[in-house]
């Protein structure tokens, strides 16, 4: 019993040892399909473990050929036999390229499919392949190496009303300097580009003599139409260089400029933080719109995937072989009006000092143009951030307050020269003196010293709260902005300084414009320059009486009409309602002065703000003169 099984136990084994044996030689290239699925096995695993390779180097020689697309994230999802007939082998390689929304365009197809060929070769009782570039892609020759640079498609556009293209990529040309190629006295080409570009040729020369001798030297960037003009006088200037490129352009130079913002392109400490997103040339938004939606705005990556081989002269030459496009970037849809921008602008243009105009349309809150005029050529955004006493115009949100606390536009009030609060003394401007006038006569001729005095019969909080349901609260448009801050306060002077948009009382154009829209709708308005990012809607203003909001409209056409405003009464198109401001800033004595103005005619309430521009009648209104008429015009 012993001996039979210790025989089965012995042909138990052998029969393991023979299986495992015809496995072994299965599994060895004997036959040209076994030989052509070992190399797929090995081409796809990197790892080259088979015998089926003729040369020792062929796992490092294909290594470095696809190192570029492993490192740019290609992802070999198989290498198939196709066919192995005879002394040659087909295989299809299917590559994935990097996980990029841009390479997954459904436009494009996601994977890179193709076919090599490869020869077969008897190796005594076995089969063998021979690598060659031409293995790996069939215009591979040795030597050569496969490269894959991530491309960057055009960056979305900014829309404004009616979808009228705001902001798309054009032409410009950067001007340069090439330290190396300059004369050896470069005097003349510093003083004509100077004189030529508007540079400052001091700080232009200290760039240059601290760059590199073969260094691109930037000394301003044009649109083409720009460059173009200037092209004869500077384009044979020795040492000056050219590079054309696409950039993000608003509609004309300056347009909107603040607001929309700027780009600029990536700088290479930028790329290498955010590689899966950036690539040399991608632009980034720096500021405006363009900033705060710079991730809707700029362009998914592509990739283009390319052979790159040495020339004779030891530079690398590429050729493309597959391009995944880049998905371009979305569009962003404003509010901004291509007509009422312009009139805006042209209206600020007319001052010397820095002004600011702001439009809206009551009707839905949508901000229509956003202007800010500066000789200095600063790209502050005064419009939207600025922080300024409002002076007078804040009357019309005081004057409101007084008309809920009981006042009526036939209440007589003592309008004299002066006024004081507890010892702090008021007074209008010119020493101006009205005696005792009706509340509505006081409020067109903007007299200080009847407001201080209604401080008495209206709070702080009153008046704080109609500030509110005017829409002088917080921005809420999509990009940075300031609209107001009118605190409640508990000092009967700073009350009282208040009342006549002093003290602590701060206001943007943006938030004037706001109260002046807010009026004319009846209702708090929430104004929108970015449809999709607006989260504030309410238009409620249940505290205020709606024949109060009467009152105001009366008495800002009275202003127009036989009052400070009176400049604007004989404007075409609808009747114009308004209210001028004058308001004081600063420390010296006398204090100087910012111009306001804040009205509406039709569907269109605008702010105007000129800096140190003095009464509100001698620049505001004349500005908002030259907007009402540009928009009937």
């Amino acid at each position: 019993m012993k001996n039979r099984k210790r025989l089965i136990a012995i042909l138990v084994c052998c029969a393991l040892l023979l299986g495992g044996a015809v496995l072994s030689l299965r599994s060895l290239p004997f036959l040209p399909r076994v030989a052509a699925q070992q190399a797929a096995t090995d081409l796809k695993s990197g790892s080259f473990s088979s015998r089926v390779w003729e040369e020792s180097s062929a796992a490092g020689n294909y290594r470095t050929i696809v190192a570029g697309l492993r490192e740019a994230g290609f992802v070999l999802q198989s290498v198939k036999v196709v066919s192995a007939d005879g002394d040659n082998v087909t295989f299809e390689w299917k590559w994935d390229p990097p996980a990029s929304e841009g390479n997954r365009d459904a436009a494009n197809p996601k994977a890179w499919v193709y076919e090599t060929q490869a020869e077969l070769k008897r190796a005594g009782a076995m089969w063998q392949i021979g690598f060659a570039p031409s293995l790996v892609h069939p215009d591979l020759k040795h030597g050569d190496v496969l490269k894959a640079q991530p491309t960057a498609g055009p960056r979305g556009r900014v829309l404004g009303e009616d979808e009228e293209v705001l902001v798309e990529e054009g032409t410009v040309v950067d001007v340069g300097l090439h330290p190396a190629k300059m004369d050896a006295d470069p005097s003349h080409t510093f003083n004509k580009l100077s004189k030529v570009l508007d540079v400052d040729e001091t700080s232009l020369k200290k760039k240059v003599v601290s760059a590199d001798k073969d260094a691109f030297v930037p000394v301003i960037t044009l649109r083409d139409e720009d460059y173009q003009l200037v092209k004869a006088d500077i384009y044979k200037l020795p040492g000056t260089v050219f590079r054309e490129r696409e950039q993000s352009l608003s509609r004309t130079k300056g347009f909107a400029a603040a607001t929309l913002g700027s780009v600029s392109p990536a700088a290479a400490s930028e790329v290498d933080d955010d590689p899966a997103h950036l690539v040399e040339g991608t632009e980034i938004g720096r500021s405006g719109i363009q900033k705060e939606f710079d991730n809707i705005l700029r362009p998914e990556l592509g990739t283009t995937v390319a052979i790159e081989r040495a020339d004779e002269d030891g530079s690398n030459k590429t050729r493309a072989l597959r391009t995944f496009k880049p998905r371009a970037g979305k569009d962003v849809q404003t509010t901004i009006d291509v007509a009422t921008q312009i009139a805006a602008e042209d209206a600020a243009k007319t001052q010397n000092k820095p002004t600011a105009i702001v439009a809206i349309r009551p009707s839905d809150g949508h901000i229509l143009a956003v202007a800010n005029h500066d000789n200095e050529g600063a790209g502050w955004d005064r419009a939207l951030q600025g922080q300024y006493p409002p002076g007078s115009v804040f009357k019309v949100a005081s004057g409101l307050a007084m008309l809920d606390g009981g006042v009526t536009q036939s209440s007589i009030l003592n309008c004299p020269k002066t006024t004081s609060v507890q010892g702090k003394s008021f007074k209008n401007a010119e020493d101006h003196v009205l005696g005792e006038v009706t509340f509505r006569e006081s409020f067109a001729e903007s007299c200080n010293t009847a407001f201080v005095n209604g401080a008495a019969e209206t709070t702080s909080a009153d008046v704080s709260k109609t500030a509110s349901n005017l829409g002088m609260t917080s921005a809420d448009i999509g990009i940075d902005a300031f609209m107001a801050d009118v605190p409640k306060v508990d000092d009967s002077v700073e009350h009282a300084a208040s009342m006549i948009g002093q003290g602590k009382v701060l206001a943007s154009p943006l938030g004037v414009a706001t109260m002046a829209a807010s009026v004319k709708a009846g209702h708090s308005v929430s104004p929108v320059l970015v449809p999709s990012a607006q989260s504030n809607t309410a238009t409620s203003s249940a505290d205020l009486d709606e024949s109060h909001f009467d009152d105001t409209r009366a008495m800002m056409r009275a202003a127009v009409a036989e009052g400070t405003a009176d400049e604007l009464k004989d404007v075409l198109g609808k009747p114009v309602f308004g209210k001028t401001g004058t308001a004081e800033y600063g420390a010296e004595v006398p204090p100087r002065t910012h111009s306001w103005f804040a009205g509406f005619q039709g569907d269109v309430a605008v702010a105007v703000l000129v800096e140190d521009g003095g009464f509100g009648a001698q620049a505001a209104v004349p500005a908002a003169k030259r907007f009402f008429q540009e928009m009937n015009s």
